[in-house]
């Protein structure tokens, strides 16, 4: 393949991540200015003239509709990939057999083993960076209050259930296409496999728009996209993805009341949870960017 058809198939997966992010700004566009006219109109009615002030109360209550606009992204971004995923990227025909497969108790098993591992890897290395730096999540943790993650229902149901359909059609689906595309026909088919692999875990971290959610998210990606290649389908990396935001979102007190507070502890956990993952498919011999299209 010459290097113009690699850089071609690079870009198609690079306008994902473009197209997703222009599908957010319209969907969030589409909420924020009939929330604005109306409150414009409701100050207008209650004798507020000072547009500074009319403004700053627009803005002080634009975390009540966050998750209204999360949902309205997570369903429009659903409604321009899943004809691109289904349509675009050659997706075969669903056999019983590709179907046992991905529902399988084995898969079922691994998918829950690197969710749950990944999960607390991830906060407890977060928690563990927090008590040390603490100044460095503070944006982070201001950004997870202002979404209302774990706190406001439309959120959760946006995190929960509409994230892992959408993000994984985007970035899994139609990036981690392109990108094996891009990659394909070279000697060294598992390295080819790494290459794509970081490529659609890069634009993923790129999509959350922040440095630390961005790291995170860089690693989800390569989890998931293993999942992905594994099984040649989207689904195991979306029921991932959903236990991955579940746990977080719904379930985050219970789930992480039995760790002990302490740096030693976290430090512990967190590695040990994340090397568990890396094993789990660092030992899958079997990786190799070989072109097969997505069964679903």
């Amino acid at each position: 393949m010459t290097a113009a058809k690699r850089t071609g198939w690079i870009g198609l997966s690079v306008l994902a991540l473009l197209v997703a992010l222009g599908t957010q700004i319209v969907a969030s566009v589409a909420v924020i200015l009939p929330h604005s006219f109306i409150a414009g109109i409701q100050a207008a009615m209650n004798g507020q003239t000072d547009p500074s002030l009319v403004m700053e109360n627009i803005m002080a209550d634009m975390g009540g509709i966050m998750g209204i606009i999360l949902v309205v992204v997570g369903v429009l971004l659903l409604i321009v990939f899943v004809p691109w995923f289904y349509f675009g990227c050659g997706r075969q025909k669903i056999t019983g057999a590709s179907a046992r497969r991905v529902f399988a108790p084995r898969t079922l098993l691994l998918v829950a083993i690197i969710a749950i591992g990944l999960n607390y890897g991830i906060n407890c290395l977060l928690q563990l960076v927090y008590i040390l730096v603490p100044q460095v999540l503070e944006n982070y943790q201001q950004l997870m209050e202002n979404a209302g993650i774990g706190s406001d229902v439309w959120s959760n149901a946006a995190a929960v259930l509409l994230a892992p359909l959408g993000e994984e059609l985007i970035f899994r689906g139609v990036a981690f296409h392109y990108a094996r595309k891009a990659v394909y026909g070279m000697k060294n088919p598992r390295a080819a496999f790494w290459i794509a692999n970081c490529l659609q875990a890069l634009l993923f971290g790129i999509y959350h728009m922040n440095l630390v959610q961005g790291i995170y998210a860089f690693v989800i990606g390569l989890a998931l996209g293993y999942l992905c290649q594994k099984y040649h389908s989207v689904i195991p990396g979306m029921l991932a993805h959903l236990v991955f935001n579940g746990m977080s979102a719904l379930f985050g007190d219970v789930m992480y009341a039995w760790i002990p507070e302490g740096v030693v502890w976290y430090a512990v956990i967190g590695a040990a949870a994340m090397a568990l993952v890396a094993l789990l498919i660092l030992r899958d011999g079997s990786l190799s960017a070989d072109n097969e299209q997505n069964v679903a």
